[in-house]
């Protein structure tokens, strides 16, 4: 593995892009400090695809759950009307 080079200095936005274009690293301005870093490489963008992926696929599979716990969620039950009148009884008398 790699490790990006630092390359301290004033660095500019105007300085980062006035280097020649290379595909093979990456640049970073960070603060005035100009950071390389190869770019990835096949195994590491095969990996994170996989990763996203599945991540994907369990996002899915939570919503789905989620939404099925929710349309089966029972209604807010309403009283009897049988057991209506104990309700109205066991009120005190004013």
């Amino acid at each position: 593995m790699s490790v990006a080079t630092d390359h301290t200095g004033p660095w500019t936005v105007a300085d980062v892009l006035a280097l020649p274009e290379d595909r093979t690293t990456r640049y970073e301005l960070l603060g005035e400090s100009l950071v390389m870093s190869p770019a990835p490489g096949v195994r590491h963008q095969r990996a994170s695809f996989r990763l996203h992926v599945l991540l994907d696929v369990v996002l899915v599979l939570v919503l789905v759950l989620v939404a099925r716990r929710a349309s089966r969620a029972p209604a807010p039950r309403a009283r009897p009307a049988r057991l209506a009148h104990r309700w109205k009884s066991s009120k005190p008398s004013t």
